[in-house]
């Protein structure tokens, strides 16, 4: 089977996908808009777009300029399975009716804040009660550019019309209306060394991509706190490091600290426990459907000393959840595993019961001013991309 895997690679998981998919005996193509600056080494058949720039505009003009030429590859593409990842920004939906005429098979994957939209997440968290303790990561999600809620809703939609098969997650899933079954991070699984050290000083590290979003303020907090109070550890915190580097000290680490307004296990949690690290990080393992067993202590801002006390302190403790942390990886993150799941699933009539049936948006309403706002935003962007349409003389390709 030849799978085609585009355009956005979030967190590596693309080049991850295309190794699964190729040691399972498929032929792969993966097409991204641009590199990931944390995973420089990666390898993909095509890059769009070299020289990206931060902000929507370039980032739009970057995928308008190359449309014919992607238009082009997509109707070229001999793959039979298309896994797309969908950002708001144009023209991704475009594909979706293309590759549907050239009878492929489309499997959607969300991670995140390519669908989440920040109204939404906070009515969904104030309905569970939630709100107040993730306020931050709210107002981080509606701080943050990746397309307003008219775009997402665009993108849901077209995924959902198209797509065979949708994988997400509930925290981002607000939007959606049709059944889909939990993304689970892959990880390659090879380039982790589960490595134990078990000293007696630990050393804790705590890598965020973002602080604000991440809690990391907490996480300093909370280390000055232990250390007032005498309890002996190291503590490195890691931010802008390529991801090789960072799986290096991950090997060297007893204790990783993750995200604190998390919802679910993610990524780095993996990670760390991939490479023989006791984890704390936020979740809510029922409305996540986090796979049971997981070894990673369920933390909060308010439990974090509490819980970061009891892992320096607790040496046995300590040892046992870092032991834990690789099987559980390799039943849950294993790419192979979960490329071979993914490919299972998009037979017809193959998943009896979906993993989720989401619900929120049957009862969601934007108030009127709200909505005003985001259209306002629409026109002005659309303003903004005609202007530099018009300045440059249109769209080239080099």
């Amino acid at each position: 089977m030849r799978i085609f895997i585009g355009f956005t690679d979030v967190a590596n998981i693309a080049a991850t996908y295309a190794k699964a998919f190729q040691s399972l005996g498929h032929e792969t193509f993966t097409a991204v808009w641009s590199k990931s600056r944390f995973y420089p080494d990666s390898l993909y058949d095509l890059v769009i777009y070299r020289h990206a720039k931060p902000g929507l505009v370039s980032q739009t003009f970057a995928a308008m300029g190359m449309a014919g030429r992607m238009l082009g590859l997509v109707r070229a593409l001999t793959c039979d399975l298309c896994l797309m990842f969908a950002p708001a920004v144009l023209p991704s939906h475009l594909y979706y009716p293309i590759l549907k005429r050239m009878g492929k098979k489309i499997v959607t994957a969300f991670w995140g804040s390519d669908i989440r939209y920040w109204y939404a997440f906070e009515q969904d968290m104030r309905q569970r009660g939630v709100a107040a303790n993730l306020e931050p990561f709210i107002r981080y999600t509606r701080e943050r550019s990746g397309g307003n809620y008219f775009d997402k809703l665009r993108t849901v939609r077209t995924a959902e019309k198209y797509s065979d098969l949708i994988l997400s997650q509930p925290d981002c899933a607000q939007l959606e209306t049709r059944p889909y079954m939990r993304a689970n991070v892959p990880l390659d699984l090879s380039r982790f060394q589960a490595l134990v050290p078990d000293r007696v000083v630990p050393l804790i590290l705590h890598a965020p991509s973002i602080r604000g979003a991440k809690g990391t303020e907490h996480i300093i907090a909370a280390v000055e706190q232990l250390k007032s109070e005498g309890v002996q550890f190291d503590f490195q915190l890691i931010e802008n490091m390529p991801n090789a580097q960072l799986r290096e000290l991950l090997t060297q680490a007893d204790i990783v600290v993750d995200e604190l307004y998390a919802l679910t296990v993610g990524g780095l949690s993996a990670e760390a426990m991939a490479s023989g690290c006791a984890v704390l990080v936020s979740y809510d393992a029922e409305y996540s459907r986090v796979p049971s067993g997981c070894p990673a202590i369920n933390t909060h801002v308010d439990t974090l000393v509490d819980h970061l006390r009891q892992l320096i302190v607790d040496r046995n403790l300590r040892r046992h959840l870092a032991l834990a942390g690789r099987p559980y990886v390799e039943a849950h993150n294993d790419h192979i595993r979960i490329a071979q799941q993914i490919l299972d699933w998009v037979q017809a009539g193959a998943i009896q019961p979906y993993d989720f049936v989401p619900t929120f948006y049957r009862d969601f309403t934007m108030p009127a001013d709200l909505v005003m706002q985001e259209r306002a935003h629409t026109w002005t962007r659309r303003k903004q991309f005609i202007g530099l349409i018009t300045r440059t003389g249109g769209t080239r390709n080099n």
